[in-house]
């Protein structure tokens, strides 16, 4: 036998012998087999007693795990390599555990006890080690089952094991949030253990904490203000500053607190990561006001640092700063524009991004050109090996359109060439049909707004529309192209090419919605060159628009049979006109002599489409025009009407007459009980309940058939393409509004134990530092002297029109109005944008983020009725004390002889009346009187016999002793 065992222990492989056959193997197919004969020993060796081998086998399963091999099969041989008394082969186990365990893993409920063993050991190696297993294996059944144990292991007197248990905590309490509410006391002694890095652990867990839910944690801002102003800590003073970032905006006091520490750490640190920190709380964290501007200067001033330096990280970072600050103070950062201008040309496409988004607030009337200039040259690629991601030049796209309309084209002063820019990135975004609608949008909007500019940018359209290359590469701007040469044909030149091009359109290379507007856009330019004036209607030109109208009809006709419902509506009502308008033309003479165009196209034909002028309208218009009085949106017209196909008319009027003879019958049935009830009460009521419950019997009966109905209406109505399925989309609102009252009704608030009851929110306590800013910047006067130059010429931009006085649009940041057709161009955005998944690492911790440790006594309100009802409750019970203290001087006091002293109690002799009136005193007042009464001793009987009443003002008769009671009983 023990030949055998030596012989085992000689041939076994062990890690470092497999790593170094995997090596020697020399193609894939040999590693494959190799590492398969090397499982199948390990399945031999973890059945073996040995604890050596049986580890040593687990070893080398973990490193085969980490190539992607599976040894779930040996999860129960793994708790027994984590179970062994020695520490190496205990840790081999945990090792194994955390790579190869998951909360689908059958034996984690054999782990507990072996879990709370570990944490109960005397060797502080062992605890540590089943701290770390279990913040890589925990799952609910085990956070809520060790919870308590690793709270103690927070007071451990190792700092080892302190500060793993304060981290492994956050994996708790992303399993099991209620573990947050026991140890929340523990966690905040943790803030002042004399330990360093014990201290930065808390510190680490309670900034992921405020990440989900900041609120619950400001009654820890004093103790965390104390590390800030006290701690060299770089990397603790990080995550402190991002948590007053998240605290500052939900308690504006502390604003006046962390401006001086915040402010000294700026002036005097080195570490740029902690620079960058401070400047992001001061942003982030609402305490920058559009009147700071010392304070702005010094943040900005202190980024260009980060531009000086050769890590491109550090350029990004300092953009997104700016991004931040130019929101509330553009001046400041418009200073910094040469690199900002410089970051436009990086070879780094993430700080490129970010330079263009921070570009658009920097632009003004002088720097619009230049800057677009720049961004177009980006747009074209001089070779094959310069040309930009697809993204990015979507990206530099938007900004362009950004930085030209934004505030209304605030900054464009001349819209010949803003025309120009759109044609041309029309051009250069072929095949790009992502953008080709926001840009044609744009240009429908400078079509409709500037009236001035409205031929140009027609004759810019009819190019589009005729140009072959932009309907085979960039179809979606034709859509809003084709309604401007439609809406505006007055200002075409050449229209017969137009026409040609409309109708030669092909179905395949555009979509229903451009060719729906192109059918409706037909008329009105044909209108426009068949009832031109200038040219005289002879009769070659009869022919010749004969010939025209003709090529129309046909067009029309083979789209009056289209599946989509708009092109085929608008192509059969156009086409009956069309072939009214070939009749008329037909009665016209075909010889030399001068005669007028038919009336229908001169005169009837453009009345339709000319008599009014179409102006902008506000996004938000219709939601101001009132309702009527007395009309309930959501009442039905008319009674709605159910039937089935197995039912005819015949059936269907049978069955409702039947109907109203039950209602009839329920209604005489119902009136000859209420007769007997004059006779026999009891009977009355019991007849009237079988009544309601007949009718209600009915009620529920026709509700079913009614349904029943609805259902068979809907499913053969499910195939019918022209009739609207009823849905949600059509809700009404006060439908939708009776529903959520009805959901919120339904809620009902718990009043779980909060562990921060008893906790104040203390913000005073922490003291106010004396702020001295450095001149580091020189002070920015926003009213300098500016050279005088020619101003541009005005140009009208007509406003949108909306219902009210009041104009009720999106404002920004900055207090400016935003346009509504860029809130418009931002929501197709918004629609076209795929949905991203969930990142690999991204940690659940939706638990936490619906964990709420506040009470309803940190409501101002609720504050506010607590003091209330504490000063009720005062002024109560002085009353009740004046009340007793009379109590005491009414009543008369006997000493005994002997060495004990009792009160002896008088024997009050009053008249029913009396007594009734002093049973009249309230239950508050007699229960505060008999808290407040005085100590001195009574006997039981005395206590039994009489009860606690006010005296009477009577004559006291002589008290009398225990003797004489004796006697009396």
């Amino acid at each position: 036998m023990a030949t055998r065992v030596k012989t085992t222990t000689l041939f076994r492989k062990s890690l470092k012998d497999l790593i170094q056959g995997i090596r020697s193997c020399k193609d894939p197919e040999a590693i494959d087999v190799y590492i398969r004969n090397a499982i199948s020993e390990c399945r031999q060796e973890v059945l073996n007693q040995d604890m050596d081998v049986k580890s040593n086998a687990i070893m080398k399963l973990a490193y085969l795990t980490m190539l992607g091999y599976d040894m779930s099969w040996a999860s129960f041989n793994v708790v027994e390599v984590m179970s062994s008394p020695k520490f190496a082969q205990k840790r081999i186990g945990y090792l194994a555990a955390m790579q190869s365990f998951g909360a689908d893993t059958d034996v984690l409920m054999l782990t507990t006890n072996m879990l709370k063993k570990d944490l109960a050991s005397a060797n502080h190696l062992d605890v540590a080690l089943a701290i770390s297993g279990i913040a890589n294996i925990v799952s609910p059944g085990l956070a809520r089952d060790l919870s308590e144990d690793l709270i103690k292991m927070m007071n451990h007197s190792k700092p080892y094991v302190r500060k793993k248990a304060v981290l492994v905590m956050y994996k708790i309490f992303l399993q099991f949030p209620e573990a947050l509410r026991t140890s929340f006391p523990r966690l905040r002694e943790k803030l002042e253990d004399p330990e360093v890095s014990v201290v930065s652990a808390t510190v680490n867990v309670i900034c992921e904490l405020a990440k989900k839910h900041p609120k619950n944690y400001l009654p820890l801002a004093p103790p965390l203000f104390n590390i800030l102003t006290s701690s060299s800590n770089n990397w603790m003073l990080i995550k402190i500053i991002k948590l007053f970032a998240s605290l500052a905006p939900i308690e504006p006091r502390l604003k006046a607190k962390l401006i001086p520490p915040i402010t000294n750490i700026i002036q005097t640190t080195t570490a740029l990561s902690l620079l960058y920190e401070c400047i992001n709380c001061i942003v982030s964290g609402g305490m920058l006001a559009k009147d700071d501007d010392q304070l702005a200067a010094m943040c900005v001033s202190k980024l260009r640092v980060f531009f000086e330096e050769t890590d491109q990280n550090l350029k990004f970072v300092g953009l997104l700063a700016y991004n931040k600050i130019v929101l509330s103070h553009p001046i400041l950062v418009a200073q910094n524009a040469d690199v900002i201008m410089d970051c436009m040309d990086d070879p780094d496409l993430s700080i490129r991004e970010r330079a263009v988004d921070l570009v658009v607030y920097l632009v003004n009337p002088e720097t619009l050109f230049e800057v677009v200039k720049r961004l177009m040259l980006q747009l074209i690629a001089q070779s094959r090996e310069s040309v930009l991601p697809e993204q990015y030049r979507v990206t530099v796209v938007r900004r362009i359109l950004d930085m030209c309309s934004n505030n209304t084209y605030a900054n464009v002063t001349n819209f010949e060439w803003y025309i120009a820019v759109l044609v041309d990135l029309v051009k250069i975004t072929e095949g790009m049909k992502e953008i080709s609608q926001e840009i044609g949008m744009e240009l429908q909007n400078v079509a409709v707004r500037v009236r001035a500019v409205r031929d140009y940018a027609v004759s810019a359209a009819a190019r589009l529309v005729t140009d072959k290359d932009v309907m085979l590469k960039n179809p979606g701007v034709l859509k809003y192209a084709g309604w401007v040469v439609g809406e505006y044909s007055l200002f075409l030149e050449n229209t017969e090419p137009l026409i040609q091009a409309l109708i030669s359109t092909e179905v395949s290379l555009v979509s229903s919605d451009t060719l729906a507007v192109y059918i409706q856009a037909l008329p009105k330019v044909y209108s426009h060159y068949a009832g031109d004036e200038r040219i005289p209607w002879t009769g070659f030109r009869t022919q010749e628009i004969l010939l025209l109208t003709q090529n129309i009809c046909t067009f029309l006709e083979k789209h009056s049979t289209s599946m989509d419902v708009e092109v085929q509506e608008r192509a059969v009502e156009f086409l009956e006109l069309f072939r009214v308008v070939v009749e008329a033309i037909k009665e016209r003479p075909t010889d030399d002599s001068v005669i007028s165009a038919p009336l229908l196209i001169s005169q009837a034909i453009p009345s339709m489409f000319t008599l009014w002028d179409l102006n902008p309208v506000s996004a938000k218009a219709q939601k101001k025009v009132p309702i009527p009085d007395g009309l309930d949106l959501d009442e039905e017209f008319n009674n709605p009407v159910y039937y089935s196909e197995s039912e005819d008319e015949e059936e269907v009027l049978l069955r409702q007459q039947v109907l109203k003879q039950q209602e009839l019958m329920s209604a005489k049935s119902i009136n000859a009980s209420a007769v007997k009830s004059s006779v026999v009460k009891s009977r009355a009521k019991k007849a009237s309940k079988d009544a309601v419950a007949s009718s209600e019997s009915e009620d529920e009966e026709e509700k079913e058939e009614r349904e029943r109905r609805k259902r068979e209406r809907r499913r053969r109505q499910q195939d019918d393409p022209f009739y609207l399925l009823e849905s949600d989309k059509f809700t009404s609102k006060s439908r939708k509004k009776k529903s959520k009252a009805t959901s919120d009704s339904d809620e009902s608030d718990s009043d779980d134990d909060d562990p921060m009851k008893n906790e104040e929110l203390d913000i005073d306590s922490i003291p106010i530092m004396k702020l001295e800013i450095a001149s580091v910047a020189a002070p920015v006067d926003s009213k300098k002297s500016k050279k005088k130059k020619s101003a541009p010429a005005h140009v009208e931009i007509a406003r949108e029109e909306t219902f009210g006085d009041e104009d009720d649009e999106a404002t920004r940041a900055d207090g400016k109005a935003v346009d509504s057709e860029v809130l418009a161009r931002k929501a197709l955005r918004a629609a076209t944008a795929q949905s991203k998944g969930p990142g690999i690492l991204r940690v659940n911790a939706r638990g936490l983020e619906e964990l709420d440790l506040a009470t309803p006594d940190d409501d101002e309100a609720g504050r506010l009725e607590v003091e209330k009802f504490k000063a009720d409750i005062l002024q109560a019970r002085k009353l009740a004390e004046k009340a007793a203290e009379e109590a005491v001087a009414a009543t008369h006091i006997t000493v005994k002889k002997r060495k004990k002293a009792k009160v002896v109690k008088k024997v009050k002799k009053s008249s029913k009346k009396k007594e009734e009136e002093a049973q009249t005193v309230t239950p508050a007042s007699s229960t505060v009187v008999a808290d407040t009464a005085p100590a001195e001793p009574a006997t039981e009987k005395e206590s039994e016999k009489e009860p606690a009443v006010e005296p009477v003002a009577e004559p006291i008769p002589p008290a009398t002793t225990e003797e004489d009671e004796k006697k009396e009983e």
